[in-house]
């Protein structure tokens, strides 16, 4: 039943806010979901014969607040280019088979990363030695200051640049995050990035595979 549940509430967003695309309606359900159940407690996963905390590759963003989504503050915005550049970065893709399939052809020097699509999280899937991410917000609310907060997963550090700015309605704000492999864990490990405002609280949750701390 999860299916329908979304969609009912991505239709209730559109019709709230009816001027916002696929992108806008998926980050606000995102960032503004609850990471504990109804009672409060942690969102558990079943592991073999017991349960055991959830991470976001069991639950996603969390357990959907309609209310909440309904005003997100920030938003992370996605174009079509995005999502082409995104195709074509990703490792072994047959660039002919992007063409056909979406009617544009791969840019001919593609520094993109899959990691740099501007969706609601981050996830890196080999990080060796440093990798830098940006991720770009856009208001759809009143002005507001953010404060940055992190969660950093275990095995990294994690910075963002600005730590903290001011928005102003329909305007956008670019964050710079550099991600610095200290501790190899051959695993996935698990934070978050919190952007706090007086109103808002937008969260990105973060997945990180640490191959080596060094980059030689």
């Amino acid at each position: 039943m999860a299916t329908p549940h979304i969609a009912g509430i991505a239709a209730l967003i559109k019709q709230r806010h009816p001027k916002w695309g696929p992108d806008a309606i998926t980050s606000a359900m995102m960032t503004t979901a609850d990471r504990t159940g109804h009672s409060g407690a942690p969102i558990l996963a079943e592991s073999s014969n017991e349960l055991i905390q959830a991470t976001p590759f069991d639950f996603g963003a969390g357990s959907i607040n309609v209310s909440q989504a309904m005003k997100p503050g920030l938003i992370f915005n996605v174009t079509f280019k995005h999502y082409v550049q995104f195709l074509c970065a990703v490792p072994g893709i047959d660039v002919k088979s992007v063409k056909k399939a979406v009617g544009v052809a791969c840019p001919t020097k593609n520094k993109f990363k899959c990691s740099d699509l501007n969706l609601a999280s981050v996830t890196i899937s080999n990080l060796v030695g440093k990798r830098k991410v940006i991720r770009y917000v856009k208001n759809v609310s009143h002005k507001e200051k953010y404060t940055v907060h992190i969660k950093e997963p275990l095995g990294v550090n994690v910075t963002v640049v600005p730590d903290s700015f001011r928005i102003k309605r329909r305007g956008s704000r670019r964050l710079r995050l550099v991600f610095e492999a200290i501790e190899a864990t051959n695993a996935y490990t698990f934070g978050e990035m919190v952007l706090k405002g007086k109103k808002h609280i937008v969260r990105v949750p973060l997945a990180v595979y640490v191959g080596s701390a060094s980059s030689s």
